[in-house]
């Protein structure tokens, strides 16, 4: 069960802070506090040896200035920072501000070590014993509403295609549908809503959460940090930290938690969970919907375009 805190905002938070200690600290320090003051969103992606050559000061400095405003060091001070700032930075400044690579540096390779330090985190932050328990609870839920906006809505959609091959009353929405304002506003089951929000938080994310708890649907908030909007409107949720190099968000470790979780749903009931997927294997072989060897050649022709041999799908031999 979440406890809810009334928070401050982090940027006041921050402000609140930096200002509390001022009269005590040094002039080198001050000059620390004075540039965090005047712009603090230059911090985003600075090491403490970046910092320290702005304000002109030694980098230890600056580790100890991070201490003074409560941080066990300059590490937690940065994580706090990140957070503040990947709710506040548009895409545009995002961009700006990311680090040039070098010339020898592959972007590939940058990116797969960003996604590789992602699923360590994942690894080390969510338990079995979490899992296990956003597990049942998904799979005790009478109705499951899968809910997501702008880019978490990939994430929505993944879940939600995967949840419905192994459970009934999956209701998937992307964009806020009036069927699921119906549905919310006449259910009368042990409802849940499954709710992927990342950075910067879609506001009709967050309304849409707040009329379903008005209707007393249970909320599974899937999140990057404590200060979600969406993790204090929670029942249950889970953090999954999201560490970028750019504008763009990675979501490669995400889905490895989707699917961790999917199979844990599967096997609180797999005899179940196998005549769901005898079903849907019987509708899409039905239904034709992948390709198969033997099924190809029987309905489609090919023609001669110049050198090359082209096909006239999804046109069948009757319609040529």
């Amino acid at each position: 069960m979440a406890v809810r805190i009334k928070q401050k905002s982090p940027r006041k938070e921050l402000f609140e802070k930096v200002i509390d200690v001022y009269p005590t600290l040094s002039s080198k320090k001050r000059r620390i506090a004075d540039f965090i003051l005047k712009d603090y969103k230059k911090l985003f992606l600075m090491t403490a040896k970046e910092i320290a050559d702005e304000c002109n000061v030694s980098e230890p400095t600056v580790i100890r200035f991070t201490q003074d405003l409560g941080f066990s060091g300059y590490s937690e001070f940065v994580q706090y920072i990140k957070g503040l700032l990947r709710i506040e930075l548009t895409s545009v400044e995002r961009l700006t501000k990311t680090k040039h690579k070098s010339k020898d540096e592959s972007t590939l390779k940058r990116y797969c070590d960003n996604a590789m330090g992602n699923l360590e985190h994942l690894l080390n932050s969510v338990s079995e014993f979490e899992l296990k328990r956003i597990a049942k609870t998904i799979y005790e839920a009478d109705q499951v509403y899968v809910v997501g906006y702008r880019a978490s809505a990939t994430l929505a959609y993944y879940f939600g295609y995967l949840l419905k091959k192994i459970r009934d009353n999956v209701l998937i929405d992307m964009d806020i549908s009036w069927e699921t304002i119906d549905l919310i506003t006449k259910d009368d089951k042990m409802s849940l809503m499954c709710v992927f929000a990342f950075p910067r938080y879609p506001r009709r994310t967050i309304e849409l959460v707040k009329f379903a708890k008005g209707y007393g649907i249970k909320i599974l908030g899937i999140s990057d940090n404590p200060r979600s909007p969406i993790v204090t409107l929670s029942d249950e949720y889970v953090i999954i930290d999201v560490e970028g190099v750019s504008f763009i968000d990675p979501f490669s470790h995400i889905i490895t938690f989707i699917s961790a979780l999917v199979h844990e749903i599967t096997f609180i009931d797999s005899d179940k969970a196998k005549e769901l997927l005898a079903k849907f294997d019987e509708g899409v072989k039905a239904s034709k919907e992948f390709y198969t060897e033997e099924g190809i050649n029987d309905e489609l022709e090919y023609k001669l375009d110049g050198d090359h041999l082209t096909s006239l799908w999804p046109q069948k031999k009757g319609d040529l």
